[in-house]
């Protein structure tokens, strides 16, 4: 079964639910409201992880492909945006796999796209198995900064109907389906009010991804003196998710359900084929360039430094500051200072001028306050 079949479909109940977005954005409180300064110095750096983004220019890869008696599900290639897209993902490749009529799932990969496909499979009566070289805390998964905001999925150019319409149909049901752990501690996911700020307008303004109903309090291209001084700016309120607390949560999930966690590694498909599982999710992100030969598949490097706590940081922001990518996400265990993003770049060591440059970075735009 290919995606665009079962997208042909799946929009009726996201429709009723995308409502209830657009009641919240109506009536959502002012944007605006006081800016506690980042505490941004090298001495309050707790650590800094680097992860490979697994992108492909055009765009996620999500459909069933036929392979003798086994059917592999593909859903894996998200780029920045797995986070944000997991639940969306997660129902279309397990909707995928319901069709096949096997009630023994084997998912590839332990990362959001495997746990939260699995966790939908189980909730559809399927005995799943995860099987991974990576566990949580260890996964790519883990590295993500994740705002819920899907970026860095696809080359603008390479955008099809079909894929904008995946790509809107997949943010809405997520989006929907993480307004259930907001606030919860136990899930590590909570709202916060997030800007977009620039120095010139927009060259052409476009709805943000999902469609712009899916921010609550949108403030979309102001122009005059914003917050940090900038001309330009949008704000909108959104979900902030710590990964770390968030999959641990998953894991937990998907083992009170009677999910089983192999420890396994995969080399080439051969090994997949030793399964004896006949329906198969595959969600193993980059490594699926090795192991099914998918030569469109390509790192996008990210340094993340994590800096001590600040509670009284409510709100994130993304910008470019002396032509460079940065942004602030606040968590409960850390503030989150990024905005690198090397394509085909492997190297997973961390860079001290890339620690300075979002340390010194974040500390100029405090001072402007």
């Amino acid at each position: 079964m290919k995606r665009r079949d079962f997208l042909a479909g799946a929009g009726a109940g996201v429709a009723a639910g995308l409502a209830g977005v657009q009641a919240a954005a109506q009536g959502a409180p002012d944007i605006g409201g006081p800016f506690a300064p980042v505490k941004s110095s090298i001495d309050r750096v707790i650590r800094t992880i680097v992860g490979l983004r697994p992108y492909r220019k055009t765009g996620f890869r999500l459909e069933a492909v036929r392979q003798g008696r086994r059917t592999i599900i593909h859903n894996y290639g998200h780029g920045g945006g797995g986070v944000s897209l997991s639940w969306g993902c997660a129902e279309l490749a397990a909707e995928m796999a319901r069709q096949t009529r096997r009630s023994e799932i084997a998912i590839l990969g332990a990362g959001v796209m495997g746990l939260t496909t699995a966790r939908v499979l189980q909730k559809a009566g399927a005995e799943v198995t995860i099987y991974a070289e990576a566990m949580p805390p260890d996964t790519t998964s883990n590295i993500a900064g994740a705002l819920w905001y899907p970026t860095t999925l696809v080359d603008r150019d390479k955008v099809t109907p079909e894929f904008q319409s995946l790509l809107d149909h997949t943010s809405r049901v997520s989006f929907l389906r993480f307004q259930t752990f907001a606030n919860d501690p136990r899930y590590g996911v909570f709202w916060i009010r997030h800007h977009q700020l620039r120095n010139n307008p927009p060259s052409q303004p476009r709805p943000l991804p999902g469609g712009d109903a899916l921010y609550p309090g949108l403030r979309k291209d102001q122009t005059g003196v914003g917050p940090f001084g900038y001309a330009h700016w949008s704000a909108y309120y959104t979900l902030m998710i710590d990964p770390d607390i968030y999959l641990r949560a998953l894991v937990m999930d998907f083992l009170a359900a009677g999910g089983k966690l192999v420890s396994r590694r995969f080399e080439t498909d051969r090994d997949v084929n030793r399964l004896d599982q006949r329906t198969i999710v595959n969600c193993t992100g980059l490594g699926a360039a090795a192991l099914f030969g998918d030569e469109d598949l390509i790192p996008v490097r990210g340094q993340l430094s994590l800096l001590l706590p600040q509670p009284e940081i409510n709100y994130g922001y993304a910008t470019s500051l002396h032509g460079g990518t940065i942004y602030m996400f606040p968590r409960k265990s850390s503030i989150i200072l990024g905005g690198s993003g090397g394509r085909d770049d492997y190297s997973l060591q961390v860079r001290p001028d890339e620690v300075k440059r979002m340390v010194d970075g974040h500390a100029e735009l405090a001072a402007r306050l």
